[in-house]
């Protein structure tokens, strides 16, 4: 197998919207693999209600991505419809890649708080929970301000592999912040809206490999 171009990687969160649907929101699909000139696989939608988006061999869809800071979309058409060993779908091979306009990434919820990030500022760390990530950038819930619209700072997330303890290193710019009251506490606390700037590409194949299996687990709970 060679890469898609752009050199999207297996593992990558895209976004298929169906091409003959009015107004369709654009859902997250997951990059299984593609044989170039052949097929793409990708995982198969869920709808907005949970359920899976009703797709035969034929329809229309569009596959959109973002890659560093540009955004890029494709033209495609479901040639299968998979059942094992898990939901998944054919597509054909695109002719070409379009580049600019179009939305960005969407956000993959995560839920997860008990995945606590640390963040270093100034020379002082917080904990940080993660509520939700894509490829451009993520959503940080804290107990106190993290910064102003525009501010800049690193997060690092520890990591073990097989050469000792590591950390992955996002650097992020702060979009917008909203104060809310915690749920079931009645405690404010800040949601932060981050963009990610200059990612190398280990800590791009970290968010890619966590949104996938952030997806898969969702797959494999709606089975």
């Amino acid at each position: 197998m060679s890469k898609l171009p752009l050199n999207l990687v297996v593992g990558s969160a895209l976004q298929l919207t169906p091409s003959l649907a009015a107004d369709a929101e654009p859902l997250p699909v997951t990059l299984i693999g593609y044989l170039e000139s052949r097929s793409v696989l990708v995982s198969h939608p869920l709808a907005p209600d949970g359920q899976l988006l009703p797709l035969v061999a034929g329809d229309p869809v569009r596959i959109h991505f973002d890659w560093g800071d540009a955004h890029f979309a494709f033209e495609s058409r479901v040639t299968a419809v998979c059942d094992g060993p898990f939901r998944y779908l054919h597509l054909e091979y695109p002719q070409s890649v379009q580049s600019g306009g179009g939305r960005r990434s969407p956000r993959i919820p995560v839920n997860d708080l008990t995945m606590m990030l640390v963040m270093e500022d100034a020379g002082r760390k917080l904990s940080v929970a993660l509520a939700d990530i894509s490829l451009s950038g993520a959503r940080l819930v804290a107990v106190s301000r993290l910064g102003e619209v525009g501010d800049r700072f690193s997060i690092e997330i520890p990591q073990q592999g097989r050469e000792g303890s590591g950390r992955i290193v996002l650097p992020c710019e702060i979009r917008y912040v909203r104060e809310e009251n915690g749920r079931g506490s009645g405690r404010r606390v800040y949601h932060h809206g981050v963009e990610f700037t200059g990612l190398n590409p280990r800590a791009l194949h970290f968010i890619e490999h966590y949104i996938g299996e952030r997806v898969s687990e969702k797959l494999e709970a709606s089975s």
